[in-house]
């Protein structure tokens, strides 16, 4: 049997981390089985779901590198829902609910009575014409109900506290548990690979396949993510949706080798690809303990993703992100910009931190991490002018000549070398620490870099 598995989203949120990690297993399971991955947007709240969410989390699954084989949005499939719940009305397995959201609300707590199910059919006539029934589900109160869990094994639910629920509501809309199942069944979805939160509402669906005469597929409900705290992932723990980290400026590759890593091991290796995860990714190798969210293994990914990248690819990725950031005119000269690149490549952790580490490449309007002290300004002031003159007079303007003439400067000059440099650095740049002093002048040019020594005399 072929598998075929899905993710489905909710178009009420942007995608969360968890989510994205779901859709991730979900994808790498069906590629490696050569399988069927479909997208299912589960948008039956009509009063929450919002196309712009929709698209959005489309957006973020395309940034991932997660692509789909079949698409459904379950708002145009309100007509099946509706007719497998008459079906179950008819078949005696469902019945019609009349209660109002004031007679519900005192049963709040209780469970329901099942009063809707003694009416006879001369009190539902007089209803019907005052109000639209719900439908709900017939659960048997005696016994269990089990299912088997990939990760957690044997999982056992009384039915005397599963109380019969609502399938259809009032305005034709499904429940969440009844459309998930119909999708499931009608889908021919082999595997439900899911947060587990959701073992939880399993009981309910399994009522559900068995009212309607099929077996369910095989459940894998995954641990959740949790915070450094050890609580359920939370904004209190920073950026949560994928959006944000892209938005950061982190790699989609190494956002998908993060997630992969959060519940799963891949014979020890922590650096991936996407074809190295599709390779190594088996249900037997996700863990069943909680994930931990770590951002310091996430800039540990990202900076070694980055660092593996042609100069020529992060060109690309880093034009792309400026014009996000609208600093369109850093990237009009493609040739400097991968100079630039070239010394800051081993060092950024993030797109990001090009505008943060590198901004003074680009603009004499850069952010200065540390001032001179006044008094060294005043010492450096009658020092820099005779650097200025001898900077005019090189030719070939490389590190290595920038160097051997700044070095023999400091010399004969006996000045403090370590002290002159890093006065020099943070003249040019504004920051404390750069990529090789020398090696950034040569990229700046000789005008940025005797301007701005000239206006450091000042």
């Amino acid at each position: 049997m072929r598998v075929r598995v899905r993710f489905a989203p909710s178009p009420t949120g942007y995608l969360h981390i968890g989510t994205a990690r779901t859709a991730l297993f979900n994808w790498l399971f069906a590629r490696k089985e050569q399988g069927i991955f479909i997208l299912r947007i589960e948008d039956t709240d009509l009063e929450r779901s919002k196309r712009e969410f929709e698209a959005s989390i489309i957006d973020d699954l395309k940034w991932l590198g997660i692509d789909w084989d079949e698409f459904y949005r379950q708002s145009d499939r309100l007509n099946i829902y509706k007719e497998i719940a008459e079906r179950l009305l008819l078949e005696g397995k469902a019945y019609e609910c009349f209660c109002t959201k004031e007679e519900l609300e005192k049963l709040r707590g209780k469970g329901y009575d099942r009063r809707c199910l003694k009416l006879s059919e001369a009190e539902k006539e007089i209803l019907r014409r005052e109000r639209k029934p719900a439908i709900r589900l017939y659960v048997p109160k005696e016994g269990e109900t089990r299912f088997s869990d990939y990760l957690h094994g044997e999982l056992c639910f009384q039915n005397n506290v599963i109380e019969d629920f609502v399938i259809l509501k009032s305005d034709g809309t499904p429940t969440y548990n009844f459309s998930v199942v119909v999708d499931d069944i009608d889908m021919r979805i082999t595997h439900i690979i899911r947060g587990e939160d959701h073992i939880s509402n399993t009981p309910k669906q399994i009522h559900i396949y068995k009212a309607l005469g099929i077996a369910p597929p095989i459940f894998i409900h995954i641990p959740m993510i949790l915070g450094q705290d050890k609580a359920k992932l939370s904004k209190r723990h920073g950026a949560t949706s994928i959006g944000e980290y892209r938005s950061m400026g982190y790699l989609s590759e190494a956002m998908v080798n993060f997630l992969a890593l959060m519940g799963a091991s891949y014979n020890d290796k922590q650096i991936l690809s996407l074809e190295e995860l599709i390779n190594l990714f088996s249900l037997e190798n996700l863990s069943k303990n909680p994930a931990i969210f770590d951002i310091k293994k996430l800039d540990f990914l990202s900076q070694e993703h980055i660092r593996r990248k042609s100069l020529e690819s992060l060109t690309q990725l880093a034009i792309q992100f400026l014009k996000e950031k609208k600093l369109e005119y850093w990237t009009i000269d493609t040739i400097y910009l991968t100079r630039v690149l070239g010394i800051l490549q081993t060092r950024i952790k993030t797109l990001k931190d090009i505008i943060l580490m590198g901004d003074y490449f680009f603009t004499e309007d850069f952010s200065k991490d540390i001032e001179i002290p006044i008094e060294e300004k005043k010492r450096l002031s009658s020092i820099l002018p005779e650097l200025v003159d001898i900077l005019n007079k090189v030719e070939d303007w490389n590190s290595t000549n920038l160097e051997n003439r700044i070095r023999i400067f400091i010399t004969e000059r006996a000045l403090d070398s370590r002290w002159f440099l890093q006065s020099l650095r943070i003249i040019i740049s504004g920051k404390k620490v750069t990529p090789s002093l020398f090696e950034t002048l040569e990229v700046l040019g000789k005008e940025k870099t005797v301007n701005r020594i000239k206006k450091g005399m000042n």
